[in-house]
């Protein structure tokens, strides 16, 4: 079930939650301008991409903004992007893709697949941990916490962990060939035999079910402003036409006598 049916629900969950909040963001009513301003802002097509790849790879704002929280929130989302690529690229080629590097051997790459592997999973696993820290010690930060963020943070220490686990003692772990296999078989619709390696391999299968978890958890929670801070610039860009329900607006004030509608506006 964790490894045969459950990929297809927990597919289908999370791609339809995130067309949802997706769409709910941008259907969102403008209720007002949004005018932002900020010294030196960049100007021209350059500047815009280079200030908003600056955000994106370095968290500039947010290095700005709050220190403490970019110790560890940076290198956690850097260790991420390079565990996510890692699977993607050292599953599809079966840990050969540094091989494709000139002087690199298919067994030197194997080697260094695994390193960077163990490596980013020890660097996102301590910056997790900072993270829980911060919302258990500093007092600021704890107040503001809900019990999702605990959550949360105990979900990814928990796939984080078993990953690890995986990587330290082989033995218990799984190579590329049959994970390969697998994801091949789950894509192609095909039903996975009952000798498959993968389903006689339990830490596998309970990383895998972690990992559903969360992506069913995902679009529900604070973890899609991973898909939020693109469309964040969208939504404050949305031009502002008409005002919600009920607000002052140029429909409402057209028939109001002209000292009070002086008033409503402020003047």
């Amino acid at each position: 079930m964790i490894l045969q049916v459950l990929p297809y629900i927990t597919v289908v969950i999370f791609t339809a939650g995130v067309i949802y909040r997706l769409g709910r963001w941008a259907g969102a009513r403008i209720v007002h301008n949004i005018t932002l301003s900020t010294p030196n802002f960049a100007s021209g097509v350059t500047g815009a991409v280079a200030e908003a790849g600056t955000e994106i790879v370095l968290f500039k704002s947010l290095f700005n903004l709050n220190r403490g929280l970019w110790v560890g929130a940076w290198p956690m989302h850097v260790a991420l992007g390079a565990i996510l690529g890692g699977h993607l690229t050292g599953i599809y080629f079966l840990g050969k893709h540094f091989a494709f590097i000139p002087g690199i051997t298919e067994h030197t790459s194997e080697q260094m697949s695994s390193y960077l592997g163990l490596i980013f999973g020890i660097l996102i696993f301590l910056a997790l941990l900072y993270l829980l820290y911060r919302r258990l010690a500093v007092d600021y930060v704890k107040k503001v916490s809900l019990t999702s963020d605990y959550l949360h943070l105990l979900l990814l220490i928990a796939i984080v962990s078993v990953g690890n686990f995986m990587r330290l003692f082989p033995g218990v772990g799984i190579e590329y060939a049959p994970v390969k296999e697998y994801v091949t078989q789950l894509i192609l619709l095909q039903p996975i035999p009952a000798n498959a390696e993968v389903l006689h391999k339990p830490l596998f299968a309970t990383h895998l079910l972690l990992v559903q978890i969360l992506m069913v958890v995902f679009p529900f929670s604070k973890l899609m402003h991973l898909f939020g801070m693109f469309g964040n610039r969208y939504i404050q860009n949305r031009p502002y036409q008409n005002p919600a329900p009920g607000m002052t607006g140029p429909d409402l004030l057209k028939n109001v006598p002209v000292v009070e509608a002086r008033w409503e506006r402020g003047v």
